[in-house]
């Protein structure tokens, strides 16, 4: 027998055999995947409870594949332990990743069921979450996780299948989705762009049947977007291919913010789409937005704080000449320094915020002397334009968001040892949003006279304005309709009041400070002032309404926003371009009208006369107190002229003949402007009618200098007394620039001269009558009582404004017992106990002889007052005032050698004399009356 060969060759029948086999085997595989094919397009009449089971079921099953799937990896042989046990385990993996796949397809087409059978089921047992995580991420994540695993230089050509199998994975899924969107919309009668708006305005009214499809809708969009995503991320498409898909994502996004406006998971996938582009300030504009929702994105702060982590700010170059650098890149500049004080504020140390610089003025400047210097508006200047707009706007949400969330996280006890430094946080973000719009106002139309002159066609000019104030007035819109229904947020700042520190403290007085500025820059703006025809109201929809519904620190405002009114939403038109101004300026109007009716903004007000605002700061208050000091200086000028002849005038007590004008000089008291200040104003304006002979009498409202400074003291404040001194102080502004009146036949108004006045206070002793007894004033009263009842009945005029107010006596009485409590009421007295009373007052008036008041207790506050009465002590004075105690202390003197006493009435006493004109009555018998 002859000996083997120790080398036998390969046997090849045997390997052709094994093959066969394989390959028959591989038929198998195919032709039941096949049958299963056909098994699941078979359409099934299941009920619901039968297909939650049969769903639980199949979870079940692939739950146990997918661990034992783990299982034959972990005990995948090694090529030591031979090539068939090898052979022998992938056969295993091969045919359990076959099992998942088959329980997967049934598990999609059960789930689908689900969705269109009972979306509420769906919605409360999160099918479309599982629907997504179960199958269609699954698949794609596992080819994604082997081509992960490959280096870059090992087997190209399994990389290229398995590049194949996840294309083709993601277009079965996108096309499922968009298939399963457009089955749920056909079946509710649903569009994707309204019904978010539908759910907003309306909202617990609407079924909650329609929120339901809309968060089912939403979440198979967002499910779009990441397969189109993941698809741009392919390296086997091209970059035209790459471009188209990443629009598609963001398309898809966009359609989920559309159908459900409530969540903020949209808009942190965007944020994502953006990092593509690599637009840094519309990434974190996204992440802002995900994180201001009524449902915020859970992953937004984590990702924010890791995006911020990965860039690198550049430090500034401050060699560099900002008009030698172009638009965008002093716009990329302002942005990079925006951006690192939102990282600051956010993640870092407010404490440590940098200013940010003043480029966006200089953009605007520029643009406007490039299109003067050309004549024309080239492609660069819209386009630089165009950025401007849209990364103002950007700016300010992000600005906004940022002070809502500071807001709320200060709110959060667990962050109470955090309070001062978040609230020193918001204080300087409010500064800057002030400070940034309020420059960028002024600079949309100061400093335009010359390109004015340059540009030749007036079209141009218009058209160049138009685009410049649009750019800013998007973002100055929004700004306002935050903090017009926020107005909370800065008042708490604005009233006055001191900070825990100093370094607080003049953070408040620069809040306070940008904000007199920044209304300022509006009320001056010439398309501030309200347009009398063709104006929408404010609650009319425009494009950044759309585009910011749904976030928390805007919600109250949008929910006055008509959204039907037109389609906003859609492309722009230039024939509403104007209306569409209106209604932003609207807004910016509200603003400042609340901000005026607000009591914490004592600096802001409306003269409803003139019907103008107008901001008083401290430069405007030096000002116009400047040109009080001058008006007075030029009237004390013009009456030192005739000084010496009234000096003269006043020592004659010869009355004036009967058949000239008499005048009549009254004097008013700080109490007289704040309680009458528009009596005194028709005191002042009185005209003499020639026709009428009982009216030969005109009226010399005099102002003592003591009351100029009382109402100085008065102006500041809130309250309606503060108001009344303001307006007090303009009335005499106007009037103390004017001269006497040489018509005879007018009343006027002056103030006191600084001469006209006693020199020595002691002087006045000798006008001093001190008080006459009880008795002689009470039988004085009675007798003129008696004498004049017929007449008073007769005459006496009643007017609206004086029903509440004192009659002589009854002032005089209450007057009196204010200051000498031991004298006894005159008021009431009961006609059953006359001569008890009269004992009581006999045994007053005895006790009151003990306590006669002297002429040193005079208060020092009267005296100038006092003093100014009895320089001009003539027989037609009058001292008008509501203060009881001035007019207790200037009855105490008058002429010794008559006993008349000076005159003095109350504000509502004095006007009823002066409509009736019963001057010489007054004059006569008022100082016995009392």
């Amino acid at each position: 027998m002859p000996k083997p060969n120790p080398v036998s060759p390969p046997d090849v029948k045997k390997t052709s055999q094994n093959q066969k086999r394989r390959t028959r085997k591989r038929q198998r595989h195919k032709k039941k995947r096949q049958e299963v094919d056909v098994l699941f397009n078979q359409p099934k009449n299941l009920d619901l409870n039968d297909l939650i089971s049969e769903a639980s079921a199949l979870e079940r099953q692939l739950g146990e594949l997918q661990t034992q799937l783990k299982a034959n990896h972990a005990n995948m042989p090694s090529k030591e332990q031979g090539r068939r046990a090898n052979a022998i385990a992938t056969e295993q993996i091969i045919a359990t990743e076959d099992e998942i796949q088959y329980v997967r397809k049934s598990l999609k087409i059960i789930y689908r069921q689900i969705i269109t059978e009972d979306i509420t089921y769906a919605v409360n047992h999160h099918i479309e979450d599982k629907l997504w995580r179960y199958i269609c991420y699954a698949k794609i994540e596992q080819v994604r996780s082997k081509l992960r695993k490959l280096r870059p230089d090992e087997d190209p050509i399994n990389r290229q299948r398995l590049q194949k199998q996840l294309l083709k994975h993601i277009d079965s899924s996108f096309k499922f989705y968009r298939e399963l969107n457009n089955t749920i919309k056909n079946d509710h009668h649903l569009d994707t762009k309204t019904i978010g708006i539908d759910l907003f305005r309306q909202g617990p009214s609407l079924p909650t049947g329609d929120e339901q499809v809309a968060v089912i809708l939403q979440s198979n969009y967002i499910c779009m977007g990441d397969i189109a995503r993941y698809r741009a991320s392919n390296s086997l498409t091209n970059k035209k291919s790459n471009d188209e898909n990443w629009r598609l994502a963001k398309a898809c996004y966009q359609k989920a913010i559309d159908a459900y406006r409530y969540s903020g998971k949209p808009y942190s996938q965007l944020a994502l789409v953006s990092l593509s582009s690599g637009s840094a300030v519309d990434v974190v504009w996204y992440y802002c937005m995900s994180l201001a929702m009524k449902q915020p994105s859970s992953v937004g702060r984590d990702n924010l704080k890791a995006f911020y982590s990965k860039i690198r700010f550049s430090s500034p170059d401050k060699t560099n000449n900002p008009q030698n650098e172009t638009g965008i890149k002093m716009i990329s500049q302002f942005i990079e320094s925006f951006l690192q004080i939102h990282k600051q504020v956010m993640f870092g140390d407010p404490n440590s915020m940098t200013s940010i610089p003043d480029t966006l003025e200089t953009v605007i400047m520029k643009t406007v002397t490039c299109v003067a210097n050309e004549n024309d508006i080239t492609k660069a200047d819209s386009s630089t334009i165009h950025v401007l707009k849209g990364m103002l706007s950007r700016t300010i949400v992000i600005l906004l968001i940022t002070i809502w969330d500071i807001g709320e996280r200060m709110k959060i006890k667990a962050n109470l040892p955090q309070w001062t430094q978040l609230q020193s946080s918001q204080i300087r973000l409010l500064s800057l949003g002030f400070k940034l719009l309020a420059n960028l106002v002024k600079a949309t139309h100061e400093g335009w006279d010359d390109a004015k002159e340059k540009i030749a066609e007036d079209t141009k000019y218009e058209q160049l304005n138009s685009m410049v104030e649009n750019a800013v007035l998007s973002a100055l819109s929004i700004w306002c309709s935050y903090l017009a229904n926020n107005l909370p947020v800065i008042a708490q700042y604005c009233t006055s009041g001191t900070g825990a520190d100093g370094r607080r403290d003049n953070e408040r007085k620069e809040l306070v400070k940008v904000v007199q500025s920044f209304v300022s820059a509006l009320i001056n703006h010439p398309m501030f002032p309200d347009p009398v025809v063709n104006v929408l109201p404010i609650n009319y929809p425009v494009s950044e309404d759309v585009l910011l519904l749904g976030v928390v620190p805007l919600i109250r405002f949008h929910a006055t926003v008509d959204f039907f009114k037109e389609n906003a939403y859609d492309a722009v038109d230039e024939s509403k371009m104007d209306a569409r101004r209106q209604i932003r300026w609207g807004r910016v109007r509200d603003l400042v009208k609340k901000i005026a009716d607000s009591t914490a903004f004592d600096f802001v007000q409306y003269n409803k006369n003139e019907q103008k605002y107008s901001v008083v700061d401290e430069n405007a208050k030096r000002q116009q107190q400047s040109r009080f000091m001058k008006a007075l200086a030029t009237q004390r000028l013009m009456d030192q002229v005739s000084s010496l002849e009234k000096n003269v005038s006043r020592m004659n007590l010869t009355s004036a003949p009967t058949d000239k004008i008499e005048v009549y000089t009254v004097v008013v008291d700080v109490t007289a402007f704040l309680d009458g200040l528009n009596k005194i104003k028709k005191w002042a304006n009185q005209t003499l009618n020639p026709n009428n002979r009982s009216q030969d009498s005109i009226l010399e409202v005099l102002v003592p200098l003591e009351t100029i400074d009382s109402l100085d003291d008065h102006k500041k404040g809130s309250s309606h007394m503060n108001m009344q001194a303001r307006e007090s102080i303009r009335f005499l502004d106007q009037h103390l620039a004017r001269e006497k009146p040489k018509d005879t036949t007018k009343s006027y108004l002056r103030t006191q001269k600084v001469n006209e006045q006693l020199t020595e206070w002691s002087q006045a002793e000798s006008y001093w009558i001190g008080e006459e007894s009880r008795a002689n004033i009470v039988d004085a009263l009675l007798s003129d009582d008696d004498e004049d009842e017929d007449d008073d009945n007769e005459d006496k005029v009643i007017h609206e404004s004086d029903v509440e107010s004192l009659s002589s006596d009854d002032f005089f009485e209450s007057r009196r017992r204010q200051f000498d409590e031991a004298e006894g009421d005159f008021s009431e007295t009961d006609s059953s106990e006359e001569e008890e009373s009269d004992e009581e007052e006999s045994e007053e008036e005895e006790q009151g002889q003990d306590t006669t008041t002297q002429f040193k207790e005079v208060p020092r506050t009267y005296i100038p007052i006092i003093s100014c009465m009895l320089y001009n002590l003539k027989e037609r004075l009058v001292l008008v005032t509501n203060d009881e105690n001035l007019a207790w202390w200037a009855e105490m003197f008058g002429d010794p050698e008559t006993g008349r006493r000076l005159c003095v009435k109350t504000v509502d006493e004095w006007d009823q004399i002066v409509r009736t004109m019963s001057f010489n009555k007054t004059y006569a018998y008022s100082w016995k009356r009392r």
